[in-house]
């Protein structure tokens, strides 16, 4: 069932490229794969307590983000 006011502020649709096709035209950079591969490594050393800094993890967003709303432990 549609209502009238469905969807009224939206001017237009427009696709996003899925995972794959975006990688094949951005292809992943040496330096980008670099800080990923440094940056999981710290966050690896923080959550084993290897590093004593602190982790602060924003997002998601939403309240309805299966995330926020279940109650599970996240690992990396």
């Amino acid at each position: 069932m549609t209502y009238k006011n469905d969807d009224i502020r939206i001017k237009q649709i427009k696709e996003l490229l899925s995972p794959v096709a975006l990688l094949e035209k951005f292809p992943v950079t040496d330096k980008a794969a670099l800080t990923v591969q440094t940056a999981r490594e710290s966050i690896h050393q923080i959550l084993t307590g290897k590093d004593d800094r602190l982790l602060v993890v924003i997002g998601p967003c939403s309240i309805h983000h299966e995330f926020r709303t279940n109650k599970k432990t996240l690992y990396f």
